[in-house]
């Protein structure tokens, strides 16, 4: 699978934040209070719970190294690893610099850098350790925003991305919001799965029960 795909899968599956702003969000009508996680993706769970809220999160593992220039660099891999042989991995690197409130990480490839956008992080708890060299406990808020988006990382080695958000269903169409806006969905649930699709009635993400 291309790099870009596999580390932005999870973004792909909640690419459903642009719109419009929010100045306050509804609580549900239709009370959704389960786990799913991405059809084809045992990494990645869905978390509907009854005050309206929904938590996504992706699994994956990372380290930390220099480049040949002696720059700290973040290796981080959202492959589904539990299915993966070590050696298939694919890994997303990125440049660290030290900002001084935060860090950005600029993705860099063996081909080119990408030097325009960086990706800013913001430590939230436990150690800012992005900088140490050694796996660590800690998290970061990803950009200026709020926390609604945050790298988990664990001194194991393992690493979730987590993003917040609110959803309101009413039985047959379902809002999905966060900070960044919101997008409209049409859904189906049944007794294991829910399906949202767009308003063309197209499927876009398929999820399956989990059983808490």
């Amino acid at each position: 699978m291309n790099k870009a795909i596999r580390f932005f899968c999870m973004a792909a599956a909640v690419t459903i934040l642009c719109g419009c702003g929010h100045d306050a969000y509804p609580n549900t009508k239709a009370v959704i209070d389960e786990i799913y996680s991405l059809q084809g993706s045992d990494n990645i769970r869905f978390v509907f719970s009854k005050d309206s809220t929904l938590v996504v999160r992706q699994k994956g593992i990372y380290d930390l190294t220099e480049n040949s220039q002696g720059e700290p660099v973040l290796r981080i891999c959202f492959d589904d690893i539990s299915r993966e042989l070590p050696e298939d991995y694919s890994y997303t690197e990125y440049r660290i610099e030290d900002e001084g409130r935060y860090l950005s990480l600029t993705l860099t490839t063996d081909d080119y850098e990408l030097d325009e956008s960086p990706m800013l992080l913001f430590p939230l708890k436990g150690t800012d350790g992005l900088l140490s060299g050694a796996c660590f406990n800690g998290s970061y808020q990803i950009g200026r925003a709020d926390d609604s988006y945050q790298y988990i990382f664990k001194e194991d080695g393992q690493v979730t991305m987590q993003v917040k958000q609110h959803y309101y269903a009413d039985g047959k169409d379902m809002t999905l919001s966060d900070h960044a806006g919101s997008t409209d969905y049409i859904y189906e649930r049944s007794e294991d799965s829910l399906v949202l699709k767009n308003t063309q009635e197209e499927p876009v993400l398929t999820l399956v029960k989990v059983e808490k």
